[in-house]
C-alpha cells in the first residue's frame, strides 16, 4: 500500500469539511440570502471540495504505482469499481436528489481511477497537458451539444434514456468525467513531481511551480473574459483557478508534514464513509423529522460547527480502532489477495 503522509490526510479532511459546510447549510438553512458573507464564503470553501478530492486521488494514484509497481493497475481497476458501485447503490438510494440513473461523484471518482490509471504510462507532463485539455473541452462540448452553462438539479438528474445517461455521465451530470478526469489528471502529475519514488528520484518542483502558474494565468483570463466560476456545471474558469489552488497547496502541506496534522488527518482517512453517512443522517434523517431548511442561517452555522466537531472526535476515536467496518476499510480488503485479507492494520 503507498506510504500515509500525514498532511494529504489533514488536506483531504479539510475538504471533509468544506463539504459538510457547503451540504448541510444549504440542506438545513431557511434561505441563503445573496451578498451574505457568511453564505458567499461558504459557498467558496464549499466548492473546493471536490476539486481538493479528485487532485488528491491523482497524488495518491501517484504515490500507489510508486510504492508499488506490481498489480497496480489491477489494484486500481478493482478499487475504481467498487468505487462505481457504490456509487450506482448510492445513488439509487438518493434517486429524490439524483434521479433513477444518477451520475454522482462516487461513480465519477471510480472511472477517473480506471482512466488514470491506464494513463500513468504517459509523463506527467503529458498527463498534465491532456488534464488541462479536458477542461478547455468541456465548455466547448457543451456549447456544441447545447448544454447551458449553468444547470439546476432538475436538469442535472434527467436520465431519462441512455443517451440522457451518457450525456450526464460525460458532460451534463453532477460531476461529469469531462472535465472531472482532468483534476484527477493533474494531481498524478503533481504527485510525480513532488513525489517521485525510485532510486536516485528528485522532485521536479519547477515543473510544479510553472504548471501551477499555468493554471492561475489562464483562470484569471477567463474570468476577465466575463466566465464566471460556476460549479455545475464546471466552468472553464472554475476548473482552471481552483485546481490551480490545489496545486498552490499541495507543497505548502506536504512541507509541513507532522505530527501537528494528528487532530485533522483522522477524518481525511474516512472521506467516503463521511459522505456516506452525512447523506442519510444530515439530509434523509432530517427530512424525515420535517427539519430541512427549518434553521436561520446563523442557527445552520452553528449546527455546522458542531458536526465538524463530532466529526474530528469520532474520527479520532475510530483511528484507534484502525477504522474497522468503515468504507475504506471495507475497499482495503478488497483490494488484497485472500491469503493478506487478514493482516489489516491502523497503520495503513
Amino acid at each position: 500500500m503507498p506510504r500515509r503522509i500525514r498532511s494529504l490526510d489533514a488536506m483531504r479532511a479539510l475538504a471533509v469539511l468544506f463539504m459538510l459546510e457547503v451540504h448541510l447549510g444549504f440542506w438545513w438553512a431557511r434561505e441563503l440570502p445573496a451578498g451574505n458573507a457568511l453564505v458567499d464564503i461558504g459557498t467558496v470553501l464549499g466548492g473546493m471540495a471536490a476539486p481538493v478530492f479528485l487532485v488528491l486521488a491523482g497524488v495518491g494514484l501517484s504515490l500507489s504505482r510508486g510504492s508499488e509497481i506490481g498489480g497496480f493497475v489491477a489494484r486500481s481497476l478493482k478499487r475504481g469499481a467498487a468505487l462505481m458501485a457504490a456509487g450506482v447503490a448510492f445513488t439509487f438510494v438518493e434517486r429524490a436528489v439524483y434521479g433513477p440513473l444518477g451520475w454522482g461523484v462516487l461513480q465519477c471518482i471510480g472511472a477517473s481511477l480506471v482512466i488514470c490509471a491506464l494513463a500513468m504510462r504517459a509523463p506527467p507532463a503529458v498527463r498534465a497537458v491532456a488534464g488541462i485539455a479536458l477542461m478547455v473541452a468541456a465548455p466547448i462540448l457543451r456549447f456544441w451539444q447545447g448544454i447551458p452553462g449553468v444547470l439546476f438539479s432538475d436538469q442535472l438528474m434527467a436520465a431519462g434514456s441512455a443517451q440522457e445517461y451518457f450525456q450526464s455521465m460525460l458532460l451534463s451530470g453532477f460531476f461529469p468525467l469531462i472535465p472531472w478526469v482532468g483534476f484527477m489528471l493533474l494531481g498524478t502529475s503533481a504527485g510525480d513531481w513532488l513525489l517521485p519514488s525510485g532510486p536516485g528520484a528528485r522532485p521536479d518542483r519547477r515543473a510544479h511551480i510553472l504548471l501551477t502558474l499555468f493554471l492561475f494565468v489562464a483562470g484569471t483570463a477567463s474570468l476577465a473574459r466575463g466566465t464566471a466560476p460556476e460549479f455545475f456545471p464546471p466552468s472553464l474558469t472554475f476548473s482552471l483557478l481552483s485546481s490551480g489552488v490545489c496545486l498552490l497547496a499541495l507543497p505548502a502541506f506536504l512541507a509541513w508534514d507532522s505530527a501537528r496534522w494528528e487532530f485533522l488527518s483522522p477524518l481525511g482517512r474516512i472521506s467516503l464513509t463521511v459522505f456516506i453517512v452525512h447523506h442519510l443522517i444530515g439530509y434523509e434523517a432530517f427530512r424525515a423529522a420535517g427539519l430541512l431548511h427549518s434553521f436561520e442561517v446563523g442557527q445552520a452555522l452553528g449546527l455546522v460547527v458542531l458536526t465538524w466537531a463530532l466529526a474530528l472526535l469520532a474520527a479520532r476515536a475510530w483511528a484507534g480502532r484502525g477504522f474497522r467496518l468503515s468504507l475504506e476499510w471495507v475497499l482495503a480488503r478488497l483490494e488484497r489477495p485472500p491469503s493478506e485479507q487478514n493482516k489489516y492494520s491502523p497503520a495503513e
